[in-house]
């Protein structure tokens, strides 16, 4: 498996209210800048944004995580800070620049549905608000399930039983529901020629090393499994009705109630979400368990 990932942050002033993020960075995703040969920072709307290079080990992917978060820390001014929030509401005065009005962004897709996630790109530009997204991108090589268009859905229906309860559980407050009502929703991602990036999660993963280093192995999970063919557990897959008028008839669930899933997630719900993560354990080795269950107990400040 090789992991890269995209985590966008809110920057905060000496007031604490959320600053455009251009005024930290001039540099935009067409012209980078190269913090170092594996990471690299700009301005997306509002908000910070890195991307580093794919990565095959935890201790990389973490290593490099860690890196790019601090030269963000180093590069704001004296007293502005970083936050890892979900959602943020903005003084108009920070909304004036183009930036702010730039969503260039593809659209994504719904793996539930096989249909585009509509962006609300005009509702968003006249918003007072934004949101921060902590996206992975998942990669492969030939045979692996990931690369494999049909399989897709399939793999990001797992994603969400193993990734997206869990940071349900761990990412639980009101600034992660508000992001829900607009993007982050269950099953979203969007087909990559080296595999999937997954859009569910916000940048909340990044808070410190070992929830980072736990989200690399659950994707590292999920990418073994699904190699092992994970998905025969829940689903039946019938390649005929890809072809029909309703092509996401080819994937039925029967291992799970999918509908209730797909409402813990959007909604944010607590106890409905650890019900799937008391059923998801089943499937799960220990170690990996008790890393997430450590992760729920032990909350901590996204602000830094």
């Amino acid at each position: 498996m090789k992991l890269g990932a995209d985590p966008e942050f809110f920057i905060l002033d000496d007031r604490s209210s959320i600053i455009n993020a251009s005024k930290i960075c001039s540099r935009n995703k067409k012209n980078p800048l190269k913090v170092a040969n594996d990471v690299s920072l700009f301005h997306d709307n509002v908000l910070l944004e890195f991307n580093i290079q794919e990565c095959d080990s935890c201790e990389e992917f973490v290593k490099r995580c860690m890196k790019a978060k601090d030269y963000i820390k180093n590069l704001v001014p004296p007293n502005y800070r970083i936050s890892l929030q979900a959602y943020g509401e903005l003084e108009a005065e920070e909304l004036k620049s183009k930036n702010a009005k730039d969503y260039g962004c593809v659209s994504d897709f719904n793996a539930y549905t096989l249909t585009e996630n509509e962006l609300p790109v005009t509702l968003l530009k006249n918003s007072d608000f934004r949101m921060a997204g902590g996206h992975f991108h998942i990669g492969g090589m030939q045979p692996d399930v990931v690369t494999n268009p049909v399989m897709k859905p399939l793999y990001v229906f797992m994603l969400d039983m193993f990734l997206g309860i869990p940071a349900t559980l761990i990412d639980n407050n009101t600034d992660s529901y508000r992001r829900k009502s607009y993007f982050g929703t269950a099953g979203s991602y969007r087909d990559k020629p080296y595999g999937i990036e997954y859009r569910v999660l916000s940048p909340f993963w990044l808070r410190n090393e070992s929830t980072a280093g736990l989200f690399y192995l659950l994707n590292e999970f999920v990418f073994h499994e699904m190699n092992e063919g994970i998905y025969k557990k829940f689903y039946k897959f019938n390649l005929n009705e890809l072809k029909s008028n309703n092509p996401e008839q080819a994937y039925q669930c029967y291992g799970y109630d999918q509908n209730a899933l797909i409402k813990a997630i959007n909604t944010c719900n607590y106890s409905l979400a650890r019900k799937f993560f008391n059923f998801a354990v089943n499937f799960m080795p220990n170690r990996l368990v008790s890393l997430v269950e450590y992760e729920i107990s032990h909350p901590c400040s996204l602000i830094f």
